[in-house]
């Protein structure tokens, strides 16, 4: 019997040591495999570490940096914060990824923690400095031109602004005219909306923005209308389904025809993106009604899907299909097919970061057939379409932008054509200027 009691206390004893050694071999191992660039053994290892001990603070700040996810990261240092708040580096690895995900406030708040520790490490003061401009107040003037091959030129200026708040919310206004001229007569369309960005959940993304638009045309009234554009996004982490729900009611003021006969789109889309080995499977499905003043409302149906390989973080090639139809044809201004379809190659490159200069380029080449109402489809023939953006920092607290968007198709992708084989050029630069204390 007393054997058997040293043999009890002698395991109660050497346990804790036993594991301790457990745990410094599993980090010991998991610190080569990180070392190595093996990103999965590293982050297997780490967990078992955690789940032996869970206040290893190296593991936590590991899995935060092999995270591809920026939010999953975010909670993993956010932990990592905790376990070591006299950390700075740590902080900085808060502030980053809050950054990345939209949350300037959140990192602001991090790089003040980190300059308190550190107050003279050079690392620190940059990214406060950063921190601090990402958290000032913005205004924006706007200007671009949009010309098509119905010979509509759109000249567009205006001002916006935005303040950022807490949870990665930004609350901002945006006031612009829009003058619209066929080469016979002209229109005016003058928008004041107000946008709010958020994010009540990590998982959840809101964009909302709401006015009134005015419409102006020769020799008649004018009239208002309310416009809103309310998105819904849901998605856990990379690896999840992702799905997104999208309300919009907008002015059709893209000419003075239009306008004059008061067209107004509403839209009701719903998508969703589904993570499938190395691919992601997308659909979407779109409902719209458009309304003109004395006439039906007309009903516009569009389907999409997509399979789409993603080439590192950075970007994406895909195969697009793209489904159309209108209930009627329209007189009010704008061409209204019994069906449109679309196949298309897609690729998609978001390049530069946080640079001195970055782009994001959409372009898609394709095949495009349509059948106008009461008549038969059509041949297939060439349809193209190309995006772009390009931001310059200019100074500390200014940043040039340069947006581009081009279409050659026999049908509008935007649906306010009034004629088959359209063109369609778009050219818009703003400046935004950030109101940073020093």
């Amino acid at each position: 019997m007393k054997l058997l009691r040293l043999l009890v206390v002698f395991v109660l004893i050497a346990t804790p040591f036993f594991g301790q050694t457990s745990v410094v071999e599993l980090l010991r191992r998991a610190e080569a495999a990180f070392a190595d660039e093996n990103r999965a053994l590293a982050e297997r290892l780490y967990r078992q570490v955690l789940a032996l001990d869970p206040n290893q603070s190296r593991a936590v700040y590991r899995l935060g940096q092999l995270s591809r996810d920026d939010e999953v990261a975010l909670v993993w240092f956010k932990q990592y914060a905790k376990l070591e708040p006299t950390d700075a580096w740590g902080w900085l690895a808060v502030g980053d990824k809050s950054l990345k995900v939209g949350k300037a406030v959140e990192a602001l708040e991090a790089y003040q923690r980190a300059a308190r520790l550190q107050p003279k490490a050079p690392d620190v003061q940059e990214r406060l400095a950063k921190g601090r401009l990402r958290a000032a107040p913005t205004i924006e003037p706007i200007g671009g031109l949009t010309h098509d091959s119905d010979g509509n030129l759109t000249l567009r200026y205006g001002l916006g602004g935005s303040m950022a708040f807490r949870g990665g919310s930004r609350l901002g206004a945006r006031f612009a005219r829009s003058s619209i001229d066929d080469g016979i007569t002209a229109a005016t369309l003058d928008e004041g909306v107000l946008r709010l960005e958020g994010r009540p959940r990590m998982a959840l993304r809101l964009d909302l923005t709401a006015g009134l638009a005015r419409l102006a045309f020769p020799d008649a009234l004018s009239w208002t209308t309310p416009e809103a554009d309310l998105r819904v996004r849901w998605r856990e982490d990379n690896s999840s389904p992702s799905f997104e729900a999208r309300l919009q009611r907008l002015p059709l003021g893209t000419s003075p025809l239009l306008i004059a006969n008061r067209a107004v789109r509403n839209e009701l889309r719903l998508g969703v993106e589904i993570p499938v080995g190395p691919v992601r499977i997308r659909g979407t499905g779109r409902a719209g009604l458009i309304e003109t003043f004395g006439g039906d409302a007309n009903l516009r149906l569009q389907g999409d899907a997509a399979l789409a390989l993603p080439i590192g973080w950075r970007g994406e090639v895909s195969a697009q299909y793209h489904r159309i139809s209108f209930n009627r044809a329209s007189s009010a201004g704008y061409f209204a097919p019994k069906l449109v379809e679309t196949i298309e190659g897609g690729t998609y490159w978001d390049l530069g970061g946080d640079g001195q200069v970055s782009a994001s380029v959409d372009l898609g080449v394709g095949i495009q057939r349509l059948a106008k109402q009461e008549e038969e489809v059509g041949p297939w023939k060439l349809a193209l379409r190309g995006w772009g953006m390009l931001s310059v920092e200019l100074s500390r607290t200014v940043q040039w932008r340069v947006e581009g968007e081009a279409y050659s198709a026999p049908f509008a992708p935007v649906g306010v054509a009034t004629a088959p084989n359209w063109r369609y050029i778009s050219v818009s630069m703003s400046l935004l200027v950030r109101i940073a204390a020093k």
